[in-house]
Order: C-alpha cells, then structure tokens, then sequence
C-alpha cells in the first residue's frame, strides 16, 4: 500500500513538474507542435511503467524537450518514440530517454518527396532468399517467407523505391548486425533484447539513410537515435563502427537498459604535432605558431 502510494506521489510530482516547465517545451518546440499532447502521453506512460517514475524529474524533461525539438509523441497509438529508462552505474539511478522507434524512420523516409515506397525487412535461415546484381537486369532481391518454421535471423535489408523508377537496396548480414549491436550501449538489455527483429530492422534503415534524400528534421532525427544507441558525438556516417567501450556491466532488473560508457576519441596525429610545436616554442621562448593546424 505504501508503495502505491509513494508512486502515485511520485506520479503527480513528475506531472507538476513538467506542467511548471511547459513554457520552456513551447519555446523549444517548432511552431504547430502540440506540447500538452506530448506531455500528456509521457505521463500516461509513466503510469503504465513505474521505471519511468523512478528517472530523474530532469532527464524525463530533456528527453520531452528532444521530443518537442523534434516534434514526436513518446508514446500513444502510433508508437513512433518511447520514453526509455536507463540505468546511471555512476549516479546509480535511472534517467529517461527519448528512443526512436524504427517505424518514425520508415514514415520520416517517406516524407521526402522523392520516396514513393519504403521497406525494411528481416530474412529468417529457413526463408527462401536471393540477392544479386545483374549487368542487364541490375539489383535483384527475392524473399520468400517461411512462416510455418522461420528459424533463427540471417539477415535484414531495406528497400527504397523512388518516385523516378529508380531503387536503393541495402542488405545486411547477421555478422554485421551483431557487430554494431556489440558496439552499442546496451546491446544485451532493453529494444536490443527485447525487440530483436526491429533493431535488426532499424539497423538496416540507418545504412541505407546514407544514401538517401533526407529532410532536415529526418536528419535530425536519426542522429539523435543513434546518439541514444551509441553515445553522444557518433555521426550519421561512424554509427556502424565500434566506437563504444566493451567493459562489462551488470544489467539492472526489469528490462531496464544499462547504458556503457563511450570511448573518448583519440587525438589525431596532427593535433599533437600542433601540441609539440606549441612546447617547443614555450621552451625556446619563440612566438607559437599563429597557424590553425588542428581545423
């Protein structure tokens, strides 16, 4: 009883909170964006998943503030974004997180004028699947579903029919795939555990965005995904590489994601060439070079 009662508490701490904080979700939100709509799914999922709750009221509020910059609804019918509790080792508490879900990238992809159909899929080991490229033909892929017995997955790929005739076809292996899962910040807990097949599909989609026309909000959007998978810092174009640290962590309970920490990138060669030249300079009390090296 005292635990209902703590968490409804919690409940309604959390929705003052972000009522007092509206103004500022407004400022941030593009003009036409439904701020109250957006806060009032958040709080209809904190309801349902008491993690949420336990997040810090702040981290809930900047993960809503990407949503109103972004111009997305975490939660509801459509299920295009979710409010994902993860676990601070270092704070030792839980922050929510704004998480795209494969299906806003798929309808974000659409939406670009130049797309007349996109598709992402995944291919099980007892599907009947054919790739190749043929000078006359050119790219040709076939799938064929086993429903009755699927089997374990091989593969995702992703189609994009453009309104011009034309077709942009990327298929990935699951070698592939679990290299960048292992790459992310919790590959074995949360979406990546929980709902395998879409991150497969959601994979599959960032690759082939590269080569893309893409609105500034789709960009926007798919950087902050993948941002949210494999840290801050990690572009469009690094996204498939291992940019994340291996170190073991202990998986919180309840399906919450445990989020590693990411690697520091390294200093480039020339970066400490320009450092030498400034000591040297220091040392022999001669002017540092005015030159910029390091842009």
């Amino acid at each position: 009883m005292t635990t209902a009662l703590s968490t409804r508490d919690k409940v309604t701490q959390l929705n003052e909170y972000l009522e007092s904080k509206k103004g500022s979700l407004i400022k941030i939100a593009p003009k036409g964006t439904d701020v109250d709509r957006i806060i009032r799914v958040a709080m209809f999922e904190a309801v349902k998943n008491e993690k949420i709750v336990q997040c810090s009221p702040t981290s809930v509020y900047m993960a809503l503030a990407k949503a109103c910059e972004l111009d997305l609804v975490a939660g509801g019918v459509l299920h295009r974004a979710s409010l994902v509790p993860m676990w601070n080792k270092r704070a030792k508490t839980f922050e929510a997180e704004l998480w795209i879900e494969y299906t806003e990238l798929m309808d974000l992809v659409k939406r670009s004028g130049e797309v007349a159909h996109f598709a992402a899929r995944v291919v099980h080991e007892n599907d009947e699947f054919e790739h190749f490229f043929d000078l006359e033909g050119g790219e040709v892929l076939k799938h064929k579903v086993n429903y009755d017995d699927p089997g374990e997955l091989k593969l995702a790929y992703a189609v994009c029919f453009f309104k011009d005739g034309q077709r942009q076809v990327e298929v990935m292996r699951k070698d592939q795939i679990n290299r960048i899962r292992k790459s992310s910040r919790s590959p074995d807990s949360g979406p990546w555990s929980q709902h395998t097949e879409e991150m497969w599909r959601k994979t599959v989609i960032r690759r082939i965005c590269k080569y893309l026309p893409l609105t500034p909000k789709t960009t926007a959007v798919l950087e902050h995904d993948i941002q949210s998978d494999f840290g801050s810092g990690i572009t469009i174009d690094e996204y498939d590489m291992d940019n994340v640290t291996t170190e073991d962590n202990t998986v919180e309970p309840n399906n919450v994601i445990d989020v590693k920490a990411t690697k520091s990138k390294p200093k480039s060669k020339r970066s400490s060439k320009v450092k030498d030249l400034v000591e040297r300079a220091k040392v022999n009390d001669l002017p540092e070079p005015e030159e910029d090296f390091t842009s």
